[in-house]
């Protein structure tokens, strides 16, 4: 059953002073796993027993978690970050609501909602870390030489990294989303037409479809040195109507000078050539063969 995003219908029953308790917890957070709350009456500039008074209404609406030790500290929850975020895509007039869930996935929730002009649009909430924090380090390479991460950061980072690459390939003619604006784990972008390929059970032309797919990596590997890494029948929208995927989810992404580029890219397709060789019966040429075209050497 869809949901309703929490962090999107509390909003309204936030203060100036609620959002800048928030803010200071964010900030102190990346300096340590909690946010003291001397340090966070410092930082604030307000009385603290307005401070005590507000957190005690931030953790009644579970937007922060309490924690006692050797000091009495506060951390955002997912909530917490989630108004932050979008707090600011309101104030920037990016996002004007937030309507209930499309799509829950390991690493991110994507929601409909509406721009200013009431458009519908989507916005995709990065959760990066949520099902495997204690792997994550390891294997995301955007993280190396930082000391202290913690799945905020984590999160804000792949966020930042998957607008950056969708905002410089914008204006191209290739099916990836429209990029709308962000702010911190949020990508608002245009309303993607389609279901996940995965869930598609008749398609026209698949053949034409896996030749749409192949040209767009070879695009992107040869025109703009990116390996989408993740190139999957659940990243791959198609509209069934007209025939058109949209390629999704681009966090995982990596230039072509990168150590493992090649195995990813060899990965992408043997999964990918497997898979339409199962559902639709389809018999392709080798993956060595596919990889040569996609970088030229073909």
């Amino acid at each position: 059953m869809p949901i309703k995003l929490r962090g999107a219908k509390v909003l309204k029953d936030l203060s100036n002073m609620d959002f800048r308790v928030l803010n200071m917890i964010e900030t102190l957070l990346r300096k340590g796993e909690y946010a003291p709350v001397d340090k966070i009456v410092t930082y604030s500039g307000y009385r603290a027993k307005d401070v005590d008074l507000i957190l005690s209404k931030l953790n009644k609406m579970k937007l922060t978690r309490r924690w006692k030790g050797h000091f009495v500290g506060y951390s955002l929850t997912l909530s917490g970050f989630d108004v932050l975020a979008l707090n600011t895509l309101y104030n920037k007039k990016i996002v004007f609501g937030v309507g209930q869930t499309r799509a829950v996935g390991k690493e991110s929730d994507i929601y409909h909602a509406i721009d200013f002009e009431e458009n519908e649009i989507i916005i995709k909430i990065n959760r990066t870390g949520r099902a495997s924090f204690q792997q994550i380090k390891r294997k995301r390479d955007f993280l190396e030489n930082r000391f202290h991460y913690s799945m905020f950061s984590v999160a804000e980072i792949a966020a930042k990294r998957e607008y950056k690459i969708l905002k410089d390939l914008k204006g191209n003619n290739l099916p990836i989303p429209d990029v709308k604006g962000h702010n911190r784990h949020i990508i608002a972008m245009d309303f993607v037409e389609g279901r996940e390929l995965v869930n598609v059970q008749y398609i026209k032309k698949p053949i034409k479809t896996l030749e749409r797919i192949i040209e767009f990596a070879k695009t992107l590997y040869q025109t703009f040195n990116i390996v989408h890494a993740d190139l999957t029948e659940y990243n791959i929208m198609y509209d069934e109507e007209n025939g058109k995927i949209t390629v999704i989810d681009f966090p995982q992404a990596v230039q072509t000078d990168h150590p493992e580029a090649t195995f990813l890219l060899r990965r992408d397709f043997t999964h990918l050539l497997d898979y339409f060789g199962k559902k639709w019966g389809i018999t392709t040429d080798e993956v060595e063969t596919v990889i040569e075209y996609v970088v030229g050497n073909k």
